[in-house]
């Protein structure tokens, strides 16, 4: 360091601030913190309380939604409804797999399903029975439970009529299909006519029913099994008759006014239709019932 350097140095270190200037300094730097502290205050101010306002409205939509649904389930509790997925029938290879919507209805050794169950409005019901072909209307008396049925003329590859049936459940409807020929016509009034669900109580009727297959007019008991089906000739299991219950068959037939029995021979009747366009001749052996089918005025 030069000689001139080293005097600036020293004059340098004889400067000092006066007590009034370390006053002034002081104050200063207090009034510069204050200003900071004062200009904070109302940025958290407002900070909390926005997170105290969210927690008033949290509050509020709380106690909003709790009694909201403490009603529903009183209203539920009044007015409990059906699951239609708790039922049961009495046809053995017919099983239900969960969709995502419904239930289908699968046929044992069968991939594709044979039918379908899901719960409908009422608008719903009338938008599906008014805008499809159905040809026949019919209210199903004595089953287990009040059912509209409805057949459908579809006429598909696999399917020739579809069976729909509604069954009232409080404000909407159960509603069923089944595909003919994926199932047999007596297996579809089989699982009808024994279908239980868990929690509405079934109608117990003490007497045979029957039921018309298709279209045709000649009556079918339910409760039969499909053993072997042809043009010609039908053969059914599962029918435990008695002499008098075969009896009070044949005459349910005679009652319709649309069959007149043209021969008798034990147990087997044969019955031709008025139009003369068919006959059937009708055999019971055991748990057995035999339909044998002519047609006469077909041309072959």
């Amino acid at each position: 360091m030069s000689k001139h350097d080293d005097d600036q140095w020293k004059q340098l270190q004889q400067v000092k601030s006066t007590s009034q200037e370390k006053e002034q300094i002081r104050q200063r730097v207090w009034q510069s913190m204050q200003s900071e502290i004062i200009n904070k205050k109302p940025e958290r101010f407002f900070h909390w309380q926005g997170i105290a306002t969210a927690c008033l409205i949290i509050l509020i939509c709380g106690s909003f939604l709790g009694f909201i649904f403490q009603n529903t389930g009183e209203q539920n509790a009044e007015h409990p409804t059906i699951d239609y997925r708790q039922f049961s029938w009495e046809i053995e290879n017919i099983y239900t797999e969960q969709a995502e919507d419904s239930l289908e209805i699968y046929k044992e050794k069968q991939d594709m399903p044979v039918g379908t169950i899901k719960e409908v409005s009422g608008e719903e019901m009338e938008s599906i029975t008014t805008q499809s072909p159905m040809f026949v209307e019919k209210e199903l008396e004595n089953f287990p439970y009040p059912i509209t049925m409805y057949i459908e003329h579809v006429k598909m590859m696999d399917t020739a009529l579809r069976y729909h049936f509604f069954i009232p459940n409080d404000e909407k409807w159960i509603y069923f299909t089944f595909d003919y020929p994926k199932l047999e016509y007596a297996e579809i009034f089989h699982a009808m006519s024994t279908i239980k669900f868990n929690d509405k109580k079934p109608y117990i009727h003490n007497h045979q029913l029957y039921v018309n297959h298709g279209y045709g007019t000649m009556l079918f008991p339910t409760g039969l099994t499909p053993y072997s089906i042809t043009l010609y000739k039908e053969i059914y299991h599962g029918l435990a008759y008695s002499n008098k219950a075969y009896s009070s068959y044949i005459e349910a037939i005679e009652a319709t006014g649309l069959w007149k029995k043209v021969a008798s021979n034990g147990g087997r009747h044969t019955f031709i239709s008025l139009d003369g366009n068919q006959e059937v001749s009708i055999t019971w052996h055991g748990n057995e019932i035999i339909y044998e089918l002519g047609y006469p005025n077909r041309e072959e």
